[in-house]
């Protein structure tokens, strides 16, 4: 579904100016219940393995769309070695906070959990999280997103889980 550009207008019916975001460049979106869980947790997950969440959070592409890159390259842009990186990604995909979406070869391609953040719409996120499971956060108790019936705004139609 693409994204529609409304129009909003004052009280006086002239049109009010609107601003694109100014991030410069693309944006992600993340949960807070569960990112802040992950934070606040230093028990369950070591500085480097939070790392790498944030990492895999704000270089994700989109909902369940992996980044393809090595694990060499993905050690260096987050500063640990391939080792280390190799062990972390385990542990994660274990928790289904990463998980497997593709390979080159030998190479496995990984996305962060859609429970998690990522880029893109709100219905790319809900048809994501209909696909998964939620991952695993040791100490909560956050239930899994509630993906039933919502309302598409361009034809204010109802549609089915």
């Amino acid at each position: 579904m693409a994204n529609t550009r409304r129009v909003h207008y004052d009280e006086h019916g002239v049109p009010i100016p609107v601003a694109h975001y100014a991030y410069g460049g693309a944006y992600s979106s993340g949960s807070q219940s569960r990112l802040g869980a992950i934070l606040e947790n230093p028990g369950e997950f070591t500085a480097a393995e939070v790392r790498v969440i944030m990492w895999y959070v704000f270089r994700s592409p989109g909902h369940l769309e992996p980044i393809k890159l090595t694990l060499q390259e993905i050690a260096e842009a987050v500063g640990i070695t391939r080792q280390a990186l190799r062990r972390i990604i385990n542990h994660l995909e274990d928790r289904r906070i990463l998980l497997a979406r593709g390979s080159m070869g030998r190479t496995t391609f990984y996305a962060i959990s859609p429970y998690l953040g990522g880029q893109g719409s709100g219905m790319d996120q809900r048809d994501a999280i209909r696909s998964v499971n939620p991952p695993e956060i040791p100490g909560t108790e956050i239930k899994p997103a509630d993906v039933g019936n919502v309302i598409d705004v361009t034809s204010r139609r109802r549609t089915s889980a």
